[in-house]
Parts: structure tokens; sequence; C-alpha cells
């Protein structure tokens, strides 16, 4: 490391002399004092990007209307569930262009017609011989070509698996970014996690990620791939930090977790809590469904065997037995559930 100063915790921050806490495979660290962005060896990142955020209040008004949507028969929910935790994280994501060209050869199957003859028997036992067409497998050489142009991102950490991270990161558009601002963020305390991946190892990610793709789509038009060889050539390498927020709240004593996109204030991914009175409504629900299948499967099974002909009734019957099997997987689905799983 560049100072005397750091051991393998801490970091001094290049900029404020500030002393900045770091994991053991942190790469690019985000000082929490004055908010610089710089490598593990003090090198400074220099402009990059985030998203804005959005404050408490916000997150958690978009957090109320997402369990009144989802409540259901749980009319209490949104007036019950107390939250106890309400973290903005910034999470550290690297973002580039990938142009990519693969050459590929490879071949694919067809069904090539084939003239064939065969000896038959007429009404009156005389033989004779017919021409007839057959189709059998034929292989076609192919040799051709695939470019993408496309925006590329990865999340710069090893470890730290957020509850619905993976589904936000989907949501993070470069259109939405502005040059990284702390002073604009540093109010909302953030906590500012740092990369574990640096750009060295992104771009050889990257390359790997994008030639994999190209691969599986050469192959999924062939019935064998013999060589696939891609070049990539990657630009515009930016670093940015988005903001994505976990939200934990108790309702009737149970813990559940709500993912939020920092950003806007909507939610990612959610859990909606299973009350007893909804457990006792399934409950029901899948003791008269087994009632109703049975019901149908007997009147089904009487109808075949006491007519030869397919009435209205047997359709009546088996519309019965599956609408209540149907009933009965629902209701024992919702019973062995804790809760309900819910994109915003």
């Amino acid at each position: 490391m560049g100072s005397e100063a750091q051991t393998a915790d801490m970091f001094k921050c290049p900029v404020c002399n500030g002393n900045v806490k770091t994991g053991p495979d942190d790469v690019v660290i985000t000082c929490t004092y004055c908010g610089s962005a710089s490598t593990i060896e003090g090198k400074a990142i220099g402009d990059h990007l985030m998203e804005p955020a959005v404050d408490s209040d916000t997150r958690v008004s978009g957090f109320r209307k997402f369990l009144d949507k989802n409540k259901g028969m749980n009319k209490s929910l949104v007036q019950g569930a107390q939250i106890v935790e309400n973290r903005l994280i910034f999470v550290p994501i690297w973002t580039a262009k990938v142009k990519a060209d693969s050459y590929y050869k490879g071949y694919k199957t067809v069904q090539v017609p084939v003239q064939k003859t065969r000896t038959v028997r007429d009404s009156d036992g005389n033989t004779r011989t017919e021409t007839y067409t057959d189709y059998e497998t034929g292989y076609v050489p192919v040799q051709s070509e695939l470019h993408t142009d496309t925006d590329e991102h990865l999340l710069a950490r090893k470890g730290a698996r957020f509850y619905g991270l993976e589904d936000y990161l989907s949501k993070v558009k470069i259109e939405n970014t502005i040059p990284y601002n702390f002073e604009r963020i540093k109010d909302l305390e953030p906590i500012m996690l740092n990369a574990e991946i640096g750009q060295e190892e992104f771009e050889k990610t990257i390359h790997g990620r994008v030639a994999d793709n190209h691969r599986a789509q050469a192959a999924s038009g062939l019935a064998e791939l013999f060589d696939c060889r891609t070049n990539t050539s990657v630009r515009g390498t930016t670093y940015l930090q988005a903001p994505f927020s976990l939200i934990r709240y108790k309702f009737q004593g149970h813990l559940y977790k709500t993912a939020i996109d920092g950003h806007t204030g909507n939610v990612v991914l959610g859990e909606i809590p299973i009350t007893r009175g909804q457990r006792i409504l399934w409950t029901l629900m899948s003791l008269i469904g087994l009632i109703l299948a049975g019901i149908g499967g007997e009147f089904t099974y009487l109808n075949l065997i006491s007519t030869e002909d397919i009435t209205v009734m047997f359709f009546v019957g088996i519309a019965a037995l599956v609408i209540g099997l149907v009933m009965t997987f629902m209701g024992f689905r919702v019973l062995i559930m804790t809760e309900r799983v819910k994109k915003g």
C-alpha cells in the first residue's frame, strides 16, 4: 500500500487524509468523509457516474404504496407494518460498451428427399414395384458471423448479495446517471460499498461473458458448432455507483424485507405476509376443492360405465374434477408458504 498508516483493514484517503475501513478484497475505495474514489494503491478514479438517490421519506412512501397494492384481504397491513431498518446503499458497478465480432463454423441438419422403391401387393395378390419419396437426415456445413455492440455492466462485488439486488441491477440505466457528486447525497447518510473487482478484471470478465453469449447464439441454430472465435473491443469503461435500499419491517411479530430502487423510491421486490385469517380461508378452499374433485371424479366414472355415449354431464364431471384439483393445489401451496413474494 501507499502509506505506512494503511493496514489490512484501513485505508488512508489521498484527498482528505481520513482513515477508511476496508475489506480484504476491496480494490476501489470510496471515502466516507469526502466521498472521493480511488484505487487501493491511492490512484484517483477520476470522473465517474452515479444515479441520484431519493430520501428516506420517499422510499417509505413507495414501500407503503407497495403494501397497499398487495395487501389483499389484510386491511391492517399498511398501518400495522413497523419499519425496523431503512438503509440506503450505494453499490459499485462497472459499465462499458462492448463491440464483439464472432466467426464460427459448424453444421446443421436438413431433411433430404430420397427416391426409393418398394414392392407392394394389391387386393388380387399381384405384386408390383412402386417409387416413393422418403426423407433422410443430411448435413449442411455452415460458416457465418455475429456482430454486436452492446452496453454491459457488472456488479463490482464478489460477495455482498442483498435480497432483490439482482432484480434491481437489471433496472439500472446509464441514461439515468449524472457525474458523481458526493455533496448531493452525503446528507442521506448512505453506506458506500467499495469495489472488489477492478477495471482490468471487469473488462476480462465482460469479454468472456460476451464471447459465451455469442457461442450460445451461434450453437442455437446448429447441430454442432466446430469453432467460434470472438474478438471484443471494450470502450467507455466507467465506474458507476447506484443507490439500492433494503427495508425490513415487522408485522404480527414476524420480520419481512423489501428491496427498493433508491433512484426512484419504487419497490423492486418484496415479501407480503400471509396472515392467520388468510391461511384459514385457503385451508377451507383446499378442502372444498378436495370435495369438488372427489364428486367430479365419481360423477365422471359413473357416467362412463353407465352409457357408451359421452354426454354433456361427462364434461361437467371433468370440469368439476379439474377445478377441484386446482383449488386444492392452490390452497395447500399457500399453507406451506411463509410469505408471498411480489415484484414492484
